[in-house]
C-alpha cells in the first residue's frame, strides 16, 4: 500500500518529474476517500434521523467522484487531478448550499483556497493563475458578510454538523494537503539529493575530462564557428601561441585564424571560418613551427573541436629523407669521388640524346684513360691517385664543349662526347685539339705529376639508340688503342673490336672450359740425334664448343692477364702425373715429360707445394718431370725466380730454358740459373738455310750451352736441311714435325710400345 503510494523517484527515470506528483495524488484522493468515508457515514445517519435524505446522495457522491479519482490516477493521473479539484469546489459548495447555519456554513469556502495549490501541482501555473482569480468571489462574498445560498426546504440543521465540518476541514487541511505537500517536499529533497549526487558526478567528470582534455596526448582547441577560440589544452596553447591569462584580461577571445598562418597558394584557398577547414591542411604559428588540422568534430552546442599536431619534426625528417633519396639517387648514378656521372647514367643520357638527334647527326664517344695513375698511386699512395683523378676529371671538363657529356667509366677511364655531322670526322680535330690541351701535368700534395693518357673513339650508328652498345665500341677501341702504344686517337675499328671480342669470350669461359674437361693434353717427343725418343713435351689444348679451335697462343696470355693460369698449371701438372702413373701401372717405359710454366707461375708461392703434392699423390719420382720456362718469364722478379728454381732443382726436377734468344738475359744472369738444357727457339730454326743472322745465332746458343754445361734442344725441325745443319754444330735434342707431331697419350704409348 505505501509503496503504492509513495512512488520512489528512480522508478520512472524518463519521467521523474511526474512521480513524486501521482505519488501526491494518491495521497490526497485516497486520505480524501477516508476522511469521506467516515464523516460521510456519520453526518448520513444523523440525516437519516432528520430526515435530511439529501445528505445520503451528497456524502455518496462524494464517495463516487473520490473513488473515480483514485482510479483514474492509476492509470490517467491527469483525470485524477481535474476529479480532485471538482470535488474540492463540490464540498464547498455543498457546505455552503446544503448547511442551514450561515457560521458554519462559511467554513466551506476555505476548501476552495487549496484548490490553486493543487492546480500548480498537477497542471502549472496557468490553471493555477485561474483558479485563485476565481477563489477572488468567494473570499468577497466572505468578506462583504453578506446572506449565503441556501437549499430550500432545510429546516432543522444536523445535530453534529458543526463537529462534522470542523473535523473535515481539520482532517483535510492538518492531513489531507498537508501529506500532499509532504510528498512534493520529500520528492524536492530527494530531488535536491540527486541534484547534489549528480553534482558531484558532473564536478569528477569534469575533472576527467579536464585530465583528459589536458593529457589527450594531443593539441585540442574548442573553439566557435568564426574560430573564436573557447578553450584549448596547454598542449595547444603553447602549440598556437595563445595566452589563455592574456585573453581573460583583455575579455576578448582569441581567434584560431589569428594565431595561424594558413600555408596556400592564393588567397582564395584561405580558410575563412571552421566550417572551411579540413582534415591534413597546413598552418604556420607564428614561431614557425608547422601545424596541420588532424581533425575537426561538431559539439552539441554546435561548437567545433579542432584537434592540431606539430608536424614540424616530421616534416623536417620527411625532407630529411626526401635529400636522402635524392642523394641516394645522385650516389646511384654519379661517380662518389668525381661526381661526374657513372656508366649506368651515361647509357641512359646517350639513349636520350641518340633517340632525339636528327638523322643526318652522330655522335662521338670519346673514351679516354689516365694511364699515369699508377705511378703517383705506388709513389704517394692511392690517396694521390685520387687526388689526380679528380684533378684530371675537373681538368678535363674545362675543355669539353658546351652540350658534351661526360662520365666515370670506371677508375681511371672516362668518357664524354661530341656532337658531330652523320658520316663526318669533322669531330676528330676537335678531340685531338682537347687532347693536345690536356695538361701535362698537374698539381697533386703539393708536387707536380705527369699526366699520360691513352684515347679512343666510337661513332653513333644511324637508327642506333643503344647507349651500351656504343660504349662497348668506345671501350675496345680503348683497349686496342693501349695495345698499339702511340699517342694517337684509335677510332672503333669492326676488325680490331672481334678480336677483342675474341679474348674477352676466351677470358669469361676458361674457367669454366676446365669444368667441362675442354682441356686436353698432347704429347710431342724429343728425339735424339739417332732418332731415340728420350722424352715427352706436354702441349696443351682447348676445343671449345662455342670459340672452336683455340690456341695456347690465344688462351695462355688471356689466363695470366686473368689469374686462371694457376688453375690450367694445376690442371697440366695433375694430367701429366696421371700419365706418368698409368705408364708406369702399365709396365713400359716412361720418358720425362717437360711442362711449360709460365712467367706467373713461376714466381707463385705454392709452385713447389704444388708439384710435391701431385707427385705424392701418383707416387711419381722427381726424375720424371721437367719444367720449361721462357727466357723472358726470368726477366720479372729474377732473384724469386731464381729462388723457386733452385728448389725445384734440389728436389730433383730437371730445368729447361724456353724459347732461348727471344728475351733479354745476359750472360751473367744465364749463369745463375739452374737450368740443364736450353730450347733454341724455332723462329730461329725456320730461317736456317735462309738467314746468316739466324744461323749464327743458333750457332751461339749451342757454343754458349757447351760453356754453362748444358745440352741444347731445338724445336720447330720440319726439314732435312734443318736437321743436317743442326747436327752439323752439334745440337743434340730435336722437337718438331719432321720427327713426330703432337700426338695424344694413346698414340704415344703405341709408338713407344713398338720400341
Amino acid at each position: 500500500m505505501f509503496q503504492w503510494l509513495l512512488l520512489k523517484e528512480n522508478a520512472l527515470s524518463a519521467a521523474e518529474n511526474t512521480v513524486w506528483k501521482e505519488s501526491a495524488l494518491r495521497i490526497i484522493l485516497v486520505s480524501g476517500l477516508l476522511l469521506e468515508f467516515g464523516i460521510g457515514l456519520l453526518s448520513a445517519i444523523d440525516a437519516v434521523k432528520v430526515g435530511a435524505y439529501y445528505i445520503i446522495a451528497v456524502v455518496v457522491g462524494f464517495f463516487v467522484a473520490l473513488l473515480l479519482g483514485v482510479v483514474a490516477s492509476v492509470r490517467r493521473p491527469v483525470i485524477g487531478s481535474a476529479i480532485l479539484i471538482a470535488t474540492i469546489y463540490a464540498a464547498a459548495f455543498c457546505i455552503v448550499y446544503f448547511v442551514n447555519d450561515a457560521e458554519i456554513a462559511k467554513y466551506g469556502i476555505m476548501f476552495v483556497y487549496t484548490a490553486p495549490l493543487i492546480g500548480r501541482i498537477f497542471f502549472g501555473a496557468r490553471l493555477a493563475l485561474v483558479l485563485m482569480t476565481i477563489n477572488f468571489f468567494p473570499f468577497m462574498l466572505l468578506l462583504r458578510n453578506e446572506p449565503l445560498p441556501v437549499y430550500p426546504g432545510i429546516d432543522a440543521p444536523l445535530a453534529n454538523a458543526h463537529a462534522y465540518i470542523q473535523s473535515l476541514l481539520f482532517l483535510f487541511f492538518n492531513i489531507c494537503v498537508p501529506l500532499g505537500v509532504f510528498r512534493l517536499l520529500h520528492a524536492l529533497d530527494a530531488s535536491i539529493r540527486r541534484h547534489r549526487a549528480a553534482s558531484s558526478e558532473l564536478e569528477s567528470s569534469h575533472a576527467q575530462y579536464q585530465e583528459i582534455f589536458e593529457n589527450a596526448g594531443g593539441a585540442i582547441v574548442l573553439c566557435d564557428v568564426q574560430g573564436r577560440i573557447l578553450k584549448a589544452n596547454t598542449l595547444a596553447d603553447n602549440l598556437i601561441g595563445r595566452n589563455p591569462e592574456k585573453s581573460a584580461q583583455s575579455g576578448r577571445d582569441a581567434n584560431l585564424f589569428e594565431l595561424l598562418e594558413h600555408k596556400c597558394r592564393s588567397d582564395a584557398e584561405k580558410a575563412a571560418d571552421v566550417l572551411a577547414l579540413k582534415s591534413g591542411q597546413e598552418f604556420a604559428a607564428k614561431d614557425g613551427r608547422l601545424i596541420a588540422i588532424e581533425n575537426i568534430s561538431t559539439t552539441s552546442e554546435h561548437h567545433y573541436i579542432v584537434l592540431l599536431r606539430d608536424i614540424s619534426q616530421q616534416r623536417r625528417i620527411e625532407e630529411a629523407l626526401d635529400r636522402s633519396k635524392e642523394r641516394e639517387t645522385f650516389l646511384s648514378n654519379h661517380d662518389q669521388l668525381t661526381q661526374l656521372p657513372n656508366r649506368d647514367l651515361l647509357q641512359r643520357q646517350l639513349e636520350e640524346l641518340m633517340r632525339a638527334m636528327s638523322p643526318r647527326r652522330q655522335l662521338a664517344l670519346v673514351v679516354i684513360r689516365l694511364d699515369s695513375i699508377k705511378y703517383v698511386n705506388d709513389a704517394l699512395g692511392s690517396a694521390a691517385g685520387d687526388a689526380l683523378i679528380v684533378a684530371f676529371a675537373d681538368a678535363l671538363q674545362r675543355l669539353l664543349p658546351k652540350g658534351s657529356l661526360i662520365a666515370r667509366l670506371r677508375s681511371v677511364v672516362f668518357s664524354f662526347t661530341v656532337e658531330t655531322s652523320h658520316a663526318s670526322r669533322d669531330a676528330i680535330p676537335q678531340i685531338e685539339h682537347i687532347r693536345r690541351s690536356l695538361p701535362e701535368e698537374l698539381l697533386v700534395g703539393g708536387e707536380r705529376q705527369p699526366v699520360q693518357v691513352s684515347m679512343a673513339m666510337a661513332f653513333s650508328r644511324p637508327g642506333e639508340t643503344s647507349g651500351d652498345e656504343l660504349i662497348q665500341r668506345g671501350k675496345l677501341a680503348l683497349d686496342s688503342a693501349r695495345r698499339s702504344g702511340t699517342q694517337d686517337i684509335t677510332v672503333f675499328d669492326d676488325e680490331a673490336a672481334a678480336s677483342i671480342r675474341r679474348r674477352l669470350s676466351i677470358e669469361q669461359s676458361i674457367v669454366m672450359a676446365l669444368r667441362e674437361n675442354e682441356l686436353r693434353l698432347v704429347y710431342q717427343p724429343k728425339v735424339t740425334r739417332d732418332g731415340d725418343i728420350v722424352g715427352l713435351e706436354a702441349l696443351i689444348r682447348w676445343r671449345s664448343p662455342t670459340l672452336g679451335d683455340v690456341s695456347p697462343a690465344e688462351f695462355i696470355p688471356v689466363a695470366e692477364a686473368s689469374g686462371a693460369i694457376h688453375f690450367i698449371t694445376a690442371f697440366v701438372v695433375d694430367e701429366v702425373c696421371t700419365y706418368i702413373r698409368q705408364t708406369l701401372d702399365s709396365g713400359r717405359r716412361c720418358l720425362p715429360v717437360a711442362i711449360n710454366l709460365s712467367a706467373i707461375d713461376i714466381v707463385r708461392a705454392d709452385l713447389l707445394d704444388l708439384v710435391n703434392a701431385a707427385c705424392q699423390k701418383y707416387r711419381i719420382s722427381p726424375d720424371h718431370l721437367e719444367f720449361e720456362i721462357t727466357e723472358t718469364g726470368l726477366v720479372g722478379n729474377e732473384n724469386l725466380a731464381i729462388s723457386h728454381l733452385e728448389a725445384l732443382n734440389a728436389q730433383g726436377y730437371g730445368i729447361t730454358i724456353d724459347d732461348f734468344g727471344t728475351g733479354y738475359s745476359s750472360l751473367q744472369k744465364l749463369s745463375r740459373f739452374p737450368t740443364k738444357s736450353i730450347k733454341i727457339d724455332q723462329s730461329f730454326v725456320a730461317q736456317i738455310g735462309i738467314s746468316e743472322k739466324s744461323e749464327l745465332i743458333i750457332r751461339a746458343v749451342v757454343s754458349l750451352a757447351k760453356i754453362l754445361s748444358c745440352t741444347t734442344v731445338a724445336e720447330g725441325v720440319e726439314t732435312l736441311v734443318q736437321e743436317k745443319f743442326l747436327k752439323a754444330i752439334g745440337c743434340q735434342f730435336f722437337q718438331g714435325f719432321y720427327y713426330y707431331p703432337p700426338m695424344e697419350f694413346q698414340q704415344v704409348n703405341q709408338l713407344l710400345k713398338g720400341r
